[in-house]
């Protein structure tokens, strides 16, 4: 390359142009805005909690005076009632009609009585009317009213009043009251917003704290167990300390996690605590509007301060504005530059930077644009070459940047979306290539091109997962395909997607399924013929027989039991790859289903010298599952691992919970998996190479139609093993079933 010129000394700066700027008076603008705007944030913010706290305290304090009004004036009724002389003759047992005509009278005045009953002295039902009360609370002098907890909370309340004759005690009046109409006129709080809430809990006899009832609980049909009132209290729920005898007004979680205002309250007649709570954000919306008015003032201010900063700073910026022009003129044809400015400040320093690096860039280009030429004629006989291997390859290839976006593929992927290569570059890979895997549509965090980009880590479909690309025209391709990201260290640049069609071998697979399915169920009725017919042929009054014949029909009975056994697994398999089987979800606890099925397996380990070690904790655990297909799972993975160990080791039954789901391991100490063949674990009809050499009659269905099962249910089975030395199959199930949807 040619000398370059020699740089042009800068002069000294003689003026600064910061003094002249006016960027002070913006600054000062904004500080002002802001800190005003904050100050009449923060005071609106403090009257509006004010307002809101005080207006809870005025709901819970009237929910509390209608209740206890409610129940003292059930009291007073049951006391006078009790004094009533058809009532002292049901006592004596002079009238069994009593009872009934009092339900009557009181149902024609519209009260919310649910039931009558009489007691003697020792608490002996006489006579009763409506709905039955039990265990009457045997008291000489005082009325005494007792809850009724049921399956959806507080269902009713008896009052027990001691029916007196001549100041004698001769039995007791029970009366059992509907808890509705009082729980409609307390959880009423219209007054409170959409998020308000009136709460009901009390303290049951584990000191678990139990919400009886709220708002929301005719969607749920069921009390609520928040855990242990002690650590409540402690956390500072607010219900957890009305229960526990407090009062108060302050700002807390609820149960649920949400930021409230609370007001609670102690019911003195039940001891069960009050609480009135509206949510955080609610209760401050109107700040929410504040803020976005102060704002806009804001705005407005600072764009006046800005527009008469940038008129008084105009005349200092022109000569800037005038070299920008010059410079923005500098190009291969035109690198001609005159220096025009002598303010003798900053501006000048750089009018003679620009000209000194427009001297330098006219000498560089002329060697530059050589070699541009040059670089540009390799990059197309590359770019030629490698285009052609991308078209000869009969795989559909396509490339996506970090977005998702399509910016290149190959004919034969645009032959199999059945889409012209110009209307797909550009466009994202979700929209064009959306997947369906086993009937369920594959979007957002599913799609396996979505996760492979955030995830940076390569994707291969499984052989077993029935991969299809959903074309335009609504046709499904059946695909087997590889998503490798492409990274420059840990920079994700994109990704390269290979896909093939499996429409034959899909095909095949499909006929072969069929045909098992069919042979299956042709095979049972004439395999339950033989067994028939075996079973009529053993009988044990069949003197007939010699010994040997006997032998020969155990062993014909065996391998008829076998057959059955295998066909009804080809079947169970069938089902779920046409998805015929769909989970019926229970709550039920978890830990005790796992003891009853471990204790109905070990029947197993036992037949065959195994011990069984059982680590399930005694403490209930409520999951919404179906136990009959986590009876299924269970029973293939002990069944393994009782068939796959030596006399003497030992199988282990684990089990973990968190908060979203549950773990269950299978361990053993068996013969394990060979390293080279792990991979093919859950495929159908696949056995390693050690268990067959162990048992020759297994199916190879087992691990395949217990990882069907657990998709199907949202959850997962991993395992971890070293031939020779045993392995762990860990299932992963969530707390709570929710079933997925599907789209075809």
């Amino acid at each position: 390359m040619p000398k370059q010129n020699s740089r042009t000394a800068l002069p000294p700066i003689r003026t600064s142009i910061l003094t002249r700027a006016v960027r002070q008076y913006v600054l000062f603008a904004l500080c002002i805005v802001l800190t005003l705007s904050f100050i009449a944030f923060v005071v609106a913010r403090n009257a509006l909690e004010k307002r809101t706290l005080a207006q809870l305290s005025a709901v819970v304090a009237a929910k509390e005076d209608m209740l206890e009004q409610s129940l003292q004036r059930n009291r007073e009724q049951s006391v006078i009632l009790a004094s009533r002389e058809e009532i002292i003759a049901a006592a004596r047992h002079e009238s069994l009609m009593a009872p009934q005509r009092l339900l009557d009278e009181m149902r024609q005045e519209h009260m919310p009585i649910l039931g009558v009953t009489v007691f003697d002295a020792q608490g002996a039902v006489l006579s009763w009317a409506g709905t039955p009360v039990n265990d009457p609370v045997l008291t000489d002098t005082t009325t005494v009213l007792r809850p009724n907890i049921g399956i959806t909370g507080w269902e009713a309340y008896d009052v027990f009043s001691p029916i007196r004759s001549h100041g004698v005690r001769i039995g007791i009046l029970g009366m059992r009251y509907d808890a509705v109409p009082i729980l409609e006129s307390i959880l009423t709080v219209s007054s409170l917003g959409k998020s308000g809430e009136i709460l009901l809990g009390m303290e049951d006899k584990e000191e678990e704290l139990v919400l009886l009832h709220h708002r929301y609980q005719m969607q749920e049909h069921r009390p609520l167990w928040l855990g242990n009132i002690d650590e409540q209290q402690a956390y500072g729920l607010p219900l957890a300390q009305a229960v526990k005898g407090q009062e108060g007004l302050r700002k807390a979680e609820d149960y649920t996690g949400t930021d409230v205002y609370a007001a609670y309250r102690t019911l003195p007649s039940l001891g069960w605590g009050l609480v009135a709570k509206v949510a955080v954000s609610e209760a401050l919306q109107d700040t929410v509007r504040l803020a976005w008015i102060l704002g806009a003032v804001g705005i407005v201010l600072a764009l006046g301060a800005g527009l008469i900063a940038y008129l008084l700073a105009g005349r200092f910026t022109s000569p800037i504005r005038r070299l920008s022009t010059i410079m923005a003129r500098l190009g291969p044809d035109h690198w001609s530059f005159r220096r025009t400015v002598h303010t003798g400040d900053e501006v000048e320093i750089l009018d003679c930077v620009a000209y000194d690096m427009a001297q330098r860039l006219k000498v560089m280009y002329g060697n530059l644009e050589e070699e541009v030429t040059a670089r540009t004629k390799e990059l197309r006989e590359q770019y030629a070459k490698d285009r052609a291997i991308l078209e000869s390859i009969q795989h559909g290839v396509i490339m996506v940047d970090r977005a998702g976006s399509i910016v290149e593929m190959n004919t034969s992927a645009s032959a199999m979306l059945g889409l012209p290569m110009s209307e797909v570059v550009g466009n994202n890979i979700e929209k064009v290539m959306p997947f369906s895997c086993r009937h369920e549509l594959r979007t957002g965090k599913g799609h396996p091109i979505e996760r492979a980009l955030r995830t940076g880590k390569p994707f291969r479909a499984d052989t077993n997962a029935h991969m299809n690309i959903v074309r335009q025209d609504a046709t499904l391709l059946p695909v087997s395909i590889i998503v490798t990201p492409l990274l420059e260290g840990r920079r994700l640049l994109g990704a390269v997607i290979v896909f093939q069609d499996m429409t034959e071998e899909r095909r095949a697979d499909y006929i072969k399924s069929e045909f098992i399915s069919l042979a299956s169920h042709q095979l049972r009725t004439p395999l339950s013929t033989i067994r028939w017919y075996l079973e009529i042929l053993s009988d044990e009054k069949n003197k007939t027989l010699t010994t040997i014949q006997r032998e020969s029909l155990k062993e014909m009975q065996f391998a008829s039991q076998r057959m059955s056994n295998l066909i009804d697994t080809l079947l169970s398999a069938s089902r779920l790859e046409g998805g015929a089987i769909n989970p019926k979800a229970k709550r039920v606890n978890i830990a005790a289903l796992l003891r009853d099925i471990t204790e109905e397996l070990q029947s197993l380990s036992k037949d065959a010298k195994i011990s069984c070690d059982i680590r399930i904790p005694q403490k209930a655990c409520m999951v919404s599952i179906d136990p009959v297909l986590l009876h299924v799972i269970m029973q293939n993975l002990f069944s393994n691992a009782v068939k796959y160990s030596r006399q003497g080791d030992t199988v282990t039954i684990g089990f973990k919970q968190t908060a979203r789901q549950i773990k269950i391991t299978v361990a053993d100490t068996g013969i394990g998996i060979p390293q080279g063949e792990q991979k093919r674990v859950f495929e159908r009809l696949f056995r390693a190479r050690n268990a067959v050499a162990i048992d020759t009659d297994g199916s190879g269905l087992g691990l395949y139609i217990a990882k069907m099962i657990l998709e199907i249910m949202g959850g997962s089975i991993t395992f971890k093993s070293k031939e020779n030395e045993g392995t762990t199959f860990t299932i992963t199930l969530p707390r709570t079933y929710v079933r997925q949807s599907s789209a075809k």
